[in-house]
């Protein structure tokens, strides 16, 4: 008798244990479920909270390549205009600057052909377009004027740094931050002046007149 209550009381006790031991693993379980779905959580967080800043960067690092690649464009404009007169930028256009950058960049995009030729930048919004027109500084049509729209803010004001040694004019969100003497009067570029006119996100416009 005391055998057999002996192996009944075993058999209670591992059931008992194993019992527990189901709860327990039930218990772990849950747990680490809680855990995953908390470290989720903090994670998307963290993306959303990261996301302005990572894309700042990206295009701040887009802006030399930029600013190069619009220069040389520039140069191959002046060279092509020299010898036609006091007006040579008077037909002026988006497609002289997309010819001119036609396979020669990385960091600007060029599309359609002739008259109807576009160039797109990537320091703001996706797809925006640069814009080319003449311009006055004495004369009308002798220079043009380079405009960037819908810049991201991680640009301004050091897009319009870059470009001073191209342009006689440069202004940001429609304020003349920079002129030469010969443009009508000499503004130095500051940079804290210029800096407070920025604008958030990808609000900030840019136009660089050049003859």
């Amino acid at each position: 008798m005391k055998t057999h209550a002996h192996r009944r009381s075993t058999c209670s006790v591992i059931q008992t244990r194993q019992s527990g031991q189901h709860g327990n693993l039930h218990a772990q379980k849950g747990f680490t479920i809680l855990e995953l779905t908390f470290v989720l959580v903090v994670i998307a967080l963290l993306g959303v909270l990261a996301y302005p800043r990572v894309t700042a960067l990206l295009i701040e690092g887009r802006m030399d390549p930029t600013t190069r690649d619009l220069s040389g464009a520039v140069i191959r404009i002046r060279a092509n205009a020299e010898g036609t007169g006091n007006t040579p930028y008077v037909n002026a256009s988006t497609s002289t600057l997309a010819n001119a950058l036609r396979d020669r960049t990385t960091a600007l995009t060029v599309a359609g052909v002739g008259n109807a030729a576009t160039v797109q930048h990537r320091l703001g919004t996706t797809g925006s377009q640069v814009l080319v027109a003449p311009a006055t500084i004495t004369t009308a049509g002798d220079s043009f004027a380079v405009t960037f729209n819908t810049t991201n803010a991680a640009v301004c004001p050091g897009l319009a740094t870059a470009m001073q040694a191209q342009a006689e004019i440069i202004s940001i969100n429609g304020t003349v931050v920079a002129r030469t003497a010969n443009a009508g009067g000499a503004v130095a570029f500051n940079g804290q002046i210029a800096q407070d006119l920025c604008t958030a996100d990808n609000t900030n416009t840019f136009v660089f007149t050049m003859r």
